[in-house]
């Protein structure tokens, strides 16, 4: 039942991540590094760095230990001396749903560089880098993380992947920005639709589709896939006619080596999968426990439905 990654397709939801992809491991400690910028059109003003690193961390890292069962920390260390002034203004970044890897690329060495123009030196490599934009710049409307190796324009290395974290992380989304966006540095799809309602392919369960989500534990089936269940806890079955088996299952969010999945694989790309959720874990805010059943379809890429909620 170990579906297999379809290599050409962006983000599949299979088992193994393509190297190509260089996904930072979701197991042990990720090393991260945090810096701060604003723009001459919209200063920090009175925001400081101190709290903006606390108004993700610890939070964002405990979510990981608690989701995880303790298989996964982040070590977020960040530079808190100073905002770094980007040297173009937000209106010359332009930033909106769209911008081109180019683009994402360019800012994000925009703010090595004012990084290292301060410092003297180049940060130390890590698996993720955080480009924290001022509170009081809205203008930088939403927080993409860049899926390439980060390096600076004289290509030093820096980190596998980035996350530009913008004003949508204070209006709207809170620390629980940086573990959705850290799913993707991890190579997790995207599950809410490229356009139309948000919850269209998995209402109200995962962080990936719904940041605000009332349940927003990954599903199982990615909690599998991130090493955080083993193999013995998952029942495999396969499609026969006529066929009933019955089966105990705990909830994702508990802790322990009990059955937490049931896979029934219709063939190599497709299968059809059950979990209970509470509200235990970072589903706290949960109502009553219950079965989720949904699909599973590796060939699917992120933002079009790899997994739908029945």
């Amino acid at each position: 039942c170990r579906l297999p990654s379809t290599p050409d397709v962006y983000l599949s939801i299979g088992h193994g991540f393509p190297e190509y992809l260089s996904c930072v491991s979701s197991t042990g400690t990720m090393r991260a590094f945090m810096i701060f910028v604003d723009f001459a059109d919209q200063p920090a003003g009175n925001d400081t760095t101190a709290g903006l690193y606390d108004f993700f961390f610890p939070n964002a890292s405990t979510w990981y230990g608690t989701s995880s069962f303790g298989k996964l920390s982040i070590d977020a260390k960040a530079d808190t001396s100073q905002f770094h002034r980007m040297p173009r203004t937000t209106s010359d970044y332009a930033w909106n749903r769209g911008i081109t890897y180019e683009q994402h690329e360019a800012y994000i060495q925009d703010a090595l560089a004012s990084y290292v123009d301060a410092t003297g030196e180049d940060p130390a490599p890590v698996d993720v880098l955080y480009v924290v934009a001022t509170r009081n710049a809205p203008n930088i409307t939403y927080s993409p993380t860049f899926m390439g190796n980060v390096t600076t324009r004289d290509g030093a290395f820096v980190a596998k992947k980035a996350v530009t974290v913008g004003y949508d992380a204070y209006k709207t989304w809170g620390f629980k920005l940086i573990n959705h966006e850290t799913g993707h540095v991890m190579c997790l799809a995207d599950l809410y639709p490229a356009s139309g309602a948000v919850g269209l392919y998995v209402g109200g369960f995962s962080i990936m589709g719904n940041i605000n989500a009332v349940y927003p534990e990954y599903f199982a089936w990615d909690k599998w896939r991130l090493g955080w269940l083993e193999n013995a806890q998952i029942e495999c079955l396969t499609y026969e006619r006529a066929s009933t088996s019955f089966h105990t299952i705990y909830p994702v969010e508990t802790q322990g080596t009990e059955i937490k999945l049931v896979v029934l694989k219709r063939n190599e790309t497709q299968a059809m999968v059950l979990e209970v959720r509470s509200s235990g874990g970072v589903d706290n805010k949960g109502a009553e426990p219950g079965v989720v059943v949904y699909t599973i379809d590796t060939m699917v890429e992120t933002l079009q439905g790899p997994i739908r909620v029945l």
